[in-house]
């Protein structure tokens, strides 16, 4: 589940954190040149419109520059604008990040924006304190993630092949749950996949004890059968994978209103009901999911596939023996493979060496 973020209301009400030195050490350019500049491929499923590009690039710095003591305050429109970021110590630090999205709020409400692109008419004018927002780093967080990601992705792969889907898809769990398969959202959408009940009940029995959206094998079934029918109803899988987070009909609307097929324009000027933050973002942060899972060896080296191995259980393996003949100890290998001591043949086990 991600960490929680929010809209400028949510800081000024009070309650605390502290002022700190924002990162000085930016990666910008050179995420810039590898989302920009990198080779095109042949017939990529999964395109970077030209307005999602620098929401793509703000999604990388939350992923893997800022961790969860830095909170980016930023634009709600137009998220890769971003005005401060505060760094927490410890308690009693929420005050001092509530003033510095005040002063953020009073610089915006002295200018014209005039560095932001609202230009088009379907872009309503917004006050200062509603295109504010708060977003919470997310690095450790999405670290985990990579590391369940080793544990599940045979799982997520079978699937989706199963069903001829990109295997691309398969860092969809990470924007969703940071692959963990006993998530639930504060909405109740549960699982890896982030069912809601609704759209899990077409695939999945829910009922009394029984939610198979918390099984991993079936749920990942359901997901892949869940993607093919929607790309299979609209032109792209931009389109399909917002339809995931927004839901079919309302894409379908966004479609209709724009007059267009493309997911930047729809991104940039349809405002129609339910389709806020979450939902014109949900393809930038899949984008930059992919990017740093592509690239993982830059952002997370202690990531890197020599450092951590998969190993299939054998009959007679111990956790203890497996502990000594790795050279690591049973409460780390415990704790990267869910610390449940009972181990079974045709088991995968994580080792970070």
């Amino acid at each position: 589940m991600r960490p929680s973020h929010s809209n400028v209301a949510g800081w000024l009400g009070g309650g605390g954190v502290t002022t700190a030195t924002a990162w000085r050490a930016s990666l910008a350019a050179a995420v810039t040149l590898m989302l920009a500049g990198q080779p095109a491929r042949a017939a990529d499923p999964f395109p970077i419109p030209e307005q999602l590009a620098p929401a793509a690039r703000f999604w990388i710095d939350v992923f893997t520059r800022y961790s969860q003591r830095d909170y980016i305050i930023h634009d709600r429109i137009e998220p890769g604008h971003v005005y401060d970021v505060v760094t927490t110590t410890g308690a009693g630090d929420e005050e001092l990040v509530a003033a510095r999205v005040r002063a953020v709020v009073d610089r915006l409400a002295l200018t014209d924006l005039s560095g932001l692109d609202l230009s088009s008419p379907q872009v309503p004018a917004v006050a200062p304190a509603d295109r504010v927002r708060v977003q919470r780093g997310m690095r450790e967080v999405f670290g985990a993630g990579l590391t369940e990601q080793r544990r599940f992705h045979h799982i997520v792969e079978r699937a989706l092949e199963r069903e001829g889907l990109p295997i691309e898809l398969s860092v969809l769990p990470l924007v969703e749950s940071s692959y963990n398969p006993e998530a639930v959202s504060r909405a109740g959408a549960t699982g890896m996949w982030q069912f809601t009940a609704t759209t899990a009940r077409r695939y999945l029995r829910i009922h009394g004890r029984v939610d198979e959206r918390l099984d991993p094998v079936r749920s990942s079934h359901a997901a892949a059968r869940h993607l093919r029918e929607l790309r299979e109803a609209l032109p792209s899988w931009p389109l399909a994978l917002t339809a995931y987070n927004h839901g079919l009909t309302g894409v379908e609307r966004a479609r209709r209103i724009v007059g267009s097929d493309d997911l930047g324009l729809l991104v940039s000027e349809y405002r129609g009901p339910g389709f806020g933050f979450a939902s014109r973002n949900f393809y930038a942060e899949f984008l930059a999911a992919r990017h740093v899972v592509e690239h993982v060896a830059t952002y997370f080296p202690e990531q890197a596939p020599n450092r951590l191995i998969e190993y299939r259980v054998k009959r007679g393996d111990t956790i203890y023996a497996l502990a000594r003949r790795h050279g690591v100890t049973v409460p780390n290998l415990l704790a990267l493979n869910g610390r449940r001591s009972k181990i079974q043949p045709g088991q995968v086990l994580l080792i970070r060496l």
